[in-house]
């Protein structure tokens, strides 16, 4: 039973999911704005349902990347699909609020879109993956928290979002930078080499936590946001020890950067 959850939670996409409420979480702490259980509960399942979708989609590349993953998701795949859009569908239809079902119907149809179309495009726009992921996560998790802060603040709660979601996506290329090398896929990777690449997000990862710091010490954004400015030392860590770790570790401990932003939470709490 255990060893069942644990291949749920690693294979099944629910780690990779927990980023939709930890980044909601984020937007409502430090625009001070505040969201329904439901909203909670959808951020976590439209992700969790267009992970299921997309490695359902990738079978034949995971077989090669990722053969846990892929044995898992061919014996689940299609089930759990079922049950994670069936579950979505039933908490739309009990939140019934416009502005949250246009945004769940906009995300969703952007992220299979991705899967079945934009993929190609990274072939001739370098990092065209991270954009795109960035984008739709920073709006996911930042239009449900409006209202509780300036446009500025919004502005710079966006684009650290949007900043923190394109480094961990970069740095999760390093799995296929040989596959994508081949393929003609112009990621961060396998264009500038694992050296250079790991420069270049460190970089991105420090601009991300300037942003919030001068949201902070102008008042834009309230003083618990230093939390989040904190853990992007997480980031910088994993980034740092990246030559030293093996693709699990790294792809594991990447994932968990997403929920550690639940701290700020706690943080609210005490």
């Amino acid at each position: 039973m255990i060893f069942a959850l644990k291949n749920l939670f690693i294979h099944g996409g629910f780690l990779p999911a927990l980023w939709g409420p930890s980044l909601l979480l984020v937007s409502t702490v430090l625009l001070e704005s505040r969201c329904g259980p439901l909203t909670w509960g959808i951020c976590f399942m439209l992700p969790l349902t267009v992970y299921a979708y997309d490695y359902l989609a990738d079978l034949e590349l995971d077989s090669l990347t990722n053969s846990d993953r892929s044995e898992f998701n061919h014996k689940w795949g299609e089930w759990l699909l079922a049950a994670y859009a069936g579950a979505l569908l039933a908490l739309l239809l009990l939140c019934m609020d416009p502005l949250i079902m246009v945004l769940t119907a906009s995300m969703f149809i952007t992220g299979i879109l991705y899967s079945r179309f934009f993929k190609g495009l990274t072939a001739y726009l370098t990092g065209f993956k991270n954009i795109y992921l960035g984008l739709v996560w920073s709006s996911w998790t930042t239009i449900p928290a409006m209202g509780g802060r300036s446009l500025p603040a919004h502005i710079l709660v966006f684009t650290f979002i949007f900043l923190k979601v394109y480094v961990n996506t970069a740095f999760s290329d390093y799995k296929d930078i040989e596959s994508d090398a081949m393929r003609g896929l112009k990621t961060l990777p396998a264009v500038f080499g694992e050296n250079n690449s790991l420069m270049i997000l460190q970089l991105l990862n420090a601009l991300g936590a300037a942003t919030l710091s001068l949201g902070v010490l102008t008042g834009l954004i309230p003083g618990i946001g230093a939390v989040a400015v904190i853990l992007s030392s997480y980031t910088a860590l994993y980034l740092h020890l990246k030559p030293v770790m093996d693709v699990k570790t790294a792809t594991l401990i990447a994932d968990l950067e997403g929920p550690l932003h639940l701290l700020l939470g706690l943080g609210v709490m005490m």
